[in-house]
């Protein structure tokens, strides 16, 4: 099935590519009727569903909280504060870090990984640092 291009789904995909914090649907609803005044909270939740399926976009779900949206779709681990509810990108510079060859030797297919770190960010502890995305 092949998903129409619409001005909706072109400037959702957008706001997810150009976000740092891992924005929840009401929040790329803002972010989206800044250009388009009339879209609904509804057309941006089918529109994110749209980009999961199809790939372009990662539902991050945080112990109960509501889903938040990533645009970075390659593998990667999030920081959660469990304070301020930010959620931060985890970079390691090769690669993933997670060891799975165990998995895979007792028959396991891993496909892929989403690992969460909870704690308290920059700033929530007082040291000033921009949230978006940490290099490990």
């Amino acid at each position: 099935m092949r998903t129409r291009r619409t001005r909706q789904l072109a400037a959702v995909e957008a706001v997810l590519r150009d976000a740092r914090d891992h924005p929840t649907a009401a929040q790329v609803r803002e972010r989206v009727a800044r250009h388009l005044p009339r879209v609904s909270l509804g057309t941006v939740y089918r529109n994110l569903e749209k980009l999961v399926r199809a790939g372009a976009a990662v539902r991050v779900r945080v112990d109960g909280e509501v889903a938040r949206y990533d645009g970075r779709v390659d593998d990667h681990d999030h920081f959660v504060c469990e304070r301020c509810g930010a959620v931060t990108d985890l970079l390691a510079p090769h690669g993933p870090e997670v060891d799975v060859s165990i998995l895979r030797r007792r028959g396991y297919a891993v496909r892929t990984h989403r690992l969460a770190l909870f704690g308290a960010c920059p700033g929530c502890t007082g040291t000033a640092l921009p949230f978006g995305r940490v290099a490990l």
